[in-house]
């Protein structure tokens, strides 16, 4: 499977750059990793749903965009 191949190489990866930390890094990183794994804190996407609050309705903020945009094509005379 090729998730597991891309899990299997970013693990190999990892590994490769933690090599040369001491054993008291090596050692701190794996109290962070436990304190991570035992925390259940999920991240939720939902608070940004409906994020972006403005006055203007949804035509006139796309009216603006529009009014926005500057085009800049150069024709080349042959």
């Amino acid at each position: 499977m090729v998730t597991t191949d891309f899990n299997q190489t970013l693990l190999c990866n990892y590994f490769d750059l933690l090599r040369n930390l001491t054993p008291n890094q090596k050692l701190e990183l794996i109290s962070w990793l436990s304190q991570s794994l035992k925390s259940s804190e999920t991240i939720s996407l939902k608070p940004l749903f409906g994020a972006f609050q403005s006055e203007q309705s949804a035509e006139q903020l796309i009216a603006e965009i529009q009014q926005s945009r500057l085009f800049n094509r150069k024709q080349e005379t042959f």
